[in-house]
């Protein structure tokens, strides 16, 4: 007998309910109002969250070698940090205001030195050539080793503005490359990254705030 679309209530197909299932829930009337769905816990766990972890472990140590998509993955942002940690001393000794000053080298030390070597030890765990010297040491250098250089191609408001870009746009090379893995523990250190940026991009954006250098995102009000 076909459903009929007026009067009575269309019957679930398979395809609604296999959908509803996942979803953890019904179509029907008689569903609870009180659902405890669960919000705000750390990495977005909820109370069903075991069954797709306990899948994600399998992938954990199955291989130390990478496929194509991670290798470049794991290589781009490899070379993204390496060049990073240039920038930030460059930065460094070019920009005038002493917090900011500080703050980049604890920016640096904070995300790309660790980010680096994340990449680098997934690189050599797996037996390949790491694509350029690693630097996240011998480049570290302090705020009084590094000096200041005068210029006028540049200025603190243009350094500061420019980096919250460039944490975003890290923020993106890490979400995509922990996609581009099929290996738990490779998609964990690019998370891994991902943090480390996003909690510089929204500090980024709160000292370029206190300076002066954007104005604040106006609120909606209703």
């Amino acid at each position: 007998m076909e459903d009929k679309l007026e009067g009575n209530e269309m019957k679930q197909n398979f395809i609604e309910k296999a959908v509803s299932k996942l979803a953890g829930g019904t179509h029907s009337a008689d569903s609870p109002k009180d659902m405890d769905i669960q919000v705000g816990r750390e990495y977005g766990r909820t109370q069903y969250s075991e069954e797709p972890e306990s899948m994600y472990e399998k992938k954990r140590h199955t291989r130390k070698t990478l496929n194509a998509s991670e290798y470049y993955a794991v290589t781009q942002g490899f070379l993204r940090e390496y060049v990073c940690m240039g920038q930030c001393n460059l930065y460094i000794q070019t920009l005038k205001n002493p917090m900011i000053k500080q703050s980049m080298e604890t920016y640096r030390h904070d995300v790309c030195e660790p980010n680096l070597t994340e990449m680098k030890n997934i690189l050599e765990e797996g037996g390949y050539e790491l694509p350029a010297p690693y630097n996240a040491k011998t480049d570290a250098k302090t705020v009084e080793e590094l000096g200041s250089i005068e210029t006028e191609a540049i200025d603190d408001r243009m350094i500061l503005v420019g980096h919250i870009f460039s944490v975003e746009a890290f923020m993106n090379r890490w979400n995509r490359g922990a996609a581009l893995s099929h290996r738990a523990e490779v998609r964990d250190a690019f998370i891994r990254n991902y943090h480390r940026a996003n909690r510089w991009h929204l500090a980024a954006i709160v000292m370029a705030e206190k300076m002066q250098f954007i104005e604040a995102q106006p609120e909606i009000i209703k």
